[in-house]
């Protein structure tokens, strides 16, 4: 109750006047959502997230973001981000096909932080055959998305907006190149029950709620509605391990489950000075399908290197076998 309290008492006194706009547009996406089921999901690349890191924790990862991939899981995050971060990820998968994200967020002080971000998917050599199946050589299609993002915290609050553009581009002149509104994504942060660590006081407890997709269009085609609900939880035994979970649901016209669940956990071995050391698992359930999920994590002095590899892309998505992802990110 008291921690209830102190919340209450902080929102009415400090920020009436954005909350009254941000709580009404996020209830107000809530109630459209169910009305606002897509049919053909033009962009399915968009939902496989970025950052190594994430991914290790199976995307488990909306209470969490602090980085430049905040401009995929939460624009909120950029709220909290560093003065300067940068993320490079890659990851490939079969039948030559790639995912690639980079992005670079800048923090504008007491104004928030803004962040641009470039994802791109593709296929490379794909065969070409003409109407009597002779062949006519081969052709690359790929996939992107530009985004830009906003986020401001207020003390342990904060909000966020990303705008995104997308291009659908084939190697083919007798194909006409696409582009679309990527739709806006609304998120929310909060950061509660903090602890003394050291000198400082840091929070334990992280919630988060984002809404991907809003308005999103390519061509004929739509881009479904995500939205994701997520908690983590911050445990202090001389090295830290983190806990994390998010309720994601798509609006979609499909068979297949809409609905999945992400559990990740991440336990810091090494935290020395301007060194440490992390390991990852984490699963993603859904009606339909499972995959699991586990990766690693180095950072020097900034300088961070992830690896995390998926199992279960064969049930998911008819891949064949792991899918290994690895980034490479810095902060300042």
């Amino acid at each position: 109750m008291l921690i209830t309290e102190q919340i209450a008492k902080w929102v009415s006194k400090k920020y009436p006047k954005l909350l009254c706009g941000v709580i009404p547009l996020f209830l107000l996406i809530l109630m459209v959502a169910p009305v606002s089921h897509a049919g053909v999901d033009a962009m399915p690349h968009l939902r496989l997230g970025a950052g190594a890191r994430s991914i290790g924790l199976a995307g488990a990862f909306t209470a969490i973001a602090d980085d430049a991939t905040a401009t995929v899981w939460n624009p909120a995050g950029l709220g909290s981000a560093a003065d300067l971060s940068l993320n490079f990820s890659t990851q490939r998968l079969d039948l030559d096909r790639s995912h690639n994200f980079i992005a670079l967020t800048k923090a504008l002080g007491s104004a928030g932080s803004v962040g641009i971000a470039v994802t791109n998917a593709g296929v490379s050599g794909i065969q070409q055959y003409d109407a009597n199946e002779n062949y006519g050589g081969e052709f690359d299609y790929s996939a992107n998305a530009y985004s830009l993002s906003y986020g401001i915290g207020f003390g342990n609050f904060s909000v966020g907006l990303t705008g995104r553009m997308l291009a659908d581009n084939f190697g083919l002149e007798s194909v006409e190149n696409q582009s679309g509104f990527g739709g806006v994504d609304v998120g929310l942060m909060g950061h509660a029950l903090h602890i003394d660590v050291g000198e400082e006081q840091v929070p334990t407890f992280h919630y988060g709620v984002v809404a991907k997709y809003l308005g999103a269009s390519l061509g004929d085609d739509t881009v479904p509605m995500v939205v994701n609900l997520g908690l983590a939880y911050n445990l202090y035994m001389g090295n830290v391990v983190t806990f994390a979970a998010d309720l994601e649901q798509e609006f979609v016209n499909l068979d297949e489950s809409a609905t999945s669940l992400r559990l990740g956990a991440e336990y810091t071995i090494v935290n020395y000075k301007s060194t440490a050391f992390s390991i990852r698992g984490g699963v993603k359930a859904s009606r339909d399908a499972q995959s699991l999920f586990g990766g690693f994590g180095v950072n020097i002095g900034g300088l961070q290197l992830d690896y995390a590899i998926q199992d279960g892309m064969a049930i998911e998505i008819n891949g064949v076998g792991s899918t290994h992802y690895a980034s490479l990110s810095y902060m300042f």
